[in-house]
């Protein structure tokens, strides 16, 4: 059985957390979902097919990425990480 998945996008998950903006093509900046932040630390990062994030007040990349899949920001059968060659 496909299901259908939404493309994941640096802009579709700015879009779904609060203080987010563009700084420039392909990046943002908004609240990280993983803790109890006031000023935006989370970068969202487009390069490709590939969506980086990385809180730079230091919560993992497993943090975030669980935090955003509660919101239903990314998917549950995304790999992330290296990938195996």
């Amino acid at each position: 059985v496909l299901q259908y998945q939404p493309h994941l996008s640096a802009e579709s998950i700015a879009a779904g957390l609060e203080k987010s903006r563009r700084t420039s093509l392909g990046q943002w900046m908004a609240l990280c979902p993983a803790h109890d932040d006031r000023s935006p630390s989370l970068g969202i990062t487009e390069r490709g097919d590939r969506v980086l994030v990385h809180c730079w007040a230091g919560c993992s990349q497993e943090e975030v990425i669980g935090a955003l899949r509660a919101r239903g920001l990314w998917p549950d059968n995304r790999r992330f990480g290296p990938v195996a060659k």
